[in-house]
């Protein structure tokens, strides 16, 4: 019965991790190719611009691209989607509970609270992804 508690705590983990280090780790790289492309794009502008409008008037219109750029990046936050309904809830919990509650008798007290802690992350986890 411990195996079982532990292997689904275990699923209960990986799964979560999974579903935040993949797309973090995209968007990080992405992330850091935009940010090479972007400043590649203003050093080209400032060296068009800078012949003929001298240094300061082009550092000063890079800037204020810069800013419409970033005042643009911020308009999908103001027009937001509503959110998606939440996935259903796992059906593996309930079974989850009434396991802990058949094993609990015959536990040590550090063993009850190990199993606690188990019990309280595996909730935890099915909260979250029931608020998103």
């Amino acid at each position: 019965m411990r195996d079982e508690i532990v292997a689904y705590a275990q699923a209960q983990a990986k799964t979560a991790a999974r579903r935040i280090a993949v797309p973090a780790a995209f968007a990080l790289t992405g992330g850091l190719f935009v940010l090479f492309a972007i400043a590649g794009l203003f050093s080209a502008l400032f060296f068009w611009l800078e012949p003929e409008h001298g240094p300061t008037a082009a550092s000063l219109i890079v800037a204020a691209v810069a800013l419409v750029l970033g005042v643009l990046a911020f308009v999908p936050l103001a027009l937001r989607r509503p959110a998606p309904p939440p996935p259903p809830p796992d059906p593996m919990l309930p079974q989850f509970v009434s396991l802990m509650a058949r094993t609990a008798p015959g536990l040590s007290p550090k063993q009850m609270i190990v199993a606690a802690a188990v019990l309280a992350a595996a909730l935890v986890f099915t909260g979250r992804s029931q608020k998103k």
